[in-house]
């Protein structure tokens, strides 16, 4: 059946072997296309969790007829969700990602001991750096940003700052308890072979660090502020899905509300572009700790944060 598709869908060589290896070395040569497939699958194996868990979920047209113009705003997910259970026309609008794949090794960021050392460092053992320090400094660039654009926007309001003091920014990890002092994180780093800090080796997940970091380039202008980042707006979905295969090797989700987690300092309509789930650290953690704004289960994300239901468009119902 595969092999059949592969030849309706691609044209590839009619011998039976001759087509997997040139469809694979295709694949293998084409990171791009590594990766719509694995948003794929994301979707799919997303989907059947939903519906495991006791979610009716209806797939989201990604171009409705008459392009982007014909996009509601409201429904740039992947699925509208409710449970089974319920009756009222109230859903929860879900995107479906997964984690960016070259976080670790793009712009040579840790292709050494002395890079890694920093990066560790300044989140570990930087006293300086705290969610309090965290909180004032993302509110005082929200502060010049709101200044200039009620300058140039007059009598108009910016948007408010939504911060959560308990968890500030856009980074979330649990690096504590793995290191008591910046000599034992050195003599570590020190005793990782060269190889650790290799692309090939982050690539493989074998590396120094592994970075479990979203990736959501969607460029948007803000509804209210006409704002233009290339990031989601809060309000394109209520809940984002991530799937952390690329770190962990199994298809395992966590989830997370798009009006808790910290939005962009300079433009309160939009999300960050990135967002840090977690760190692994070879031979010292290599399963992460999910904590809020985060969640591992779909129905602690739903109860805790109370996202807002939205009626469905059915303009937007994918019925394939």
């Amino acid at each position: 059946m595969i092999d059949k598709n592969i030849l309706k869908h691609f044209g590839v060589d009619n011998d039976r072997e001759s087509r997997k290896d040139t469809f694979l070395e295709a694949l293998r040569l084409s990171p791009s296309a590594q990766g719509y497939i694995a948003g794929a699958i994301s979707e799919v194996l997303l989907k059947k969790h939903l519906e495991s868990k006791g979610f009716e979920v209806i797939r989201i047209k990604e171009k409705p007829s008459g392009g982007n113009l014909a996009k509601n705003y409201e429904a740039r997910g992947d699925f509208y969700i409710r449970h089974k259970s319920s009756t009222a026309d109230e859903w929860l609008v879900i995107e479906s990602k997964g984690l960016k794949s070259n976080s670790e090794f793009r712009g040579s960021k840790l292709d050494s001991p002395e890079k890694v050392f920093r990066f560790l460092k300044s989140r570990i053992f930087n006293k300086a750096k705290t969610k309090e320090t965290i909180y004032k400094k993302g509110n005082a660039t929200y502060s010049k940003a709101k200044e200039k654009w009620e300058r140039k926007n007059k009598g108009e309001k910016f948007p408010q700052f939504g911060w959560k003091k308990e968890f500030p920014g856009p980074e979330c990890y649990d690096l504590a308890n793995i290191w008591e002092n910046e000599g034992e994180l050195k003599k570590w780093i020190n005793s990782l072979n060269k190889e650790s800090f290799t692309e090939q080796a982050y690539r493989n997940v074998d590396g120094a660090i592994a970075i479990l970091e979203t990736h959501q380039p969607s460029k948007r202008v803000g509804i209210r502020t006409a704002i233009d980042q290339a990031a989601p707006l809060v309000y394109d979905f209520n809940i984002m899905s991530v799937d952390l295969f690329l770190r962990t090797g199994k298809h395992e989700f966590v989830f997370m509300n798009s009006e808790e987690i910290a939005h962009s300092p300079t433009s309160p309509e939009h999300l960050y572009q990135n967002y840090i789930i977690d760190i692994l650290v070879k031979g010292k953690k290599d399963k992460p700790i999910i904590q809020r704004p985060w969640y591992s289960a779909i129905e602690d994300c739903i109860s805790k944060t109370n996202p807002t239901y939205r009626p469905i468009d059915n303009s937007q119902v994918d019925n394939r």
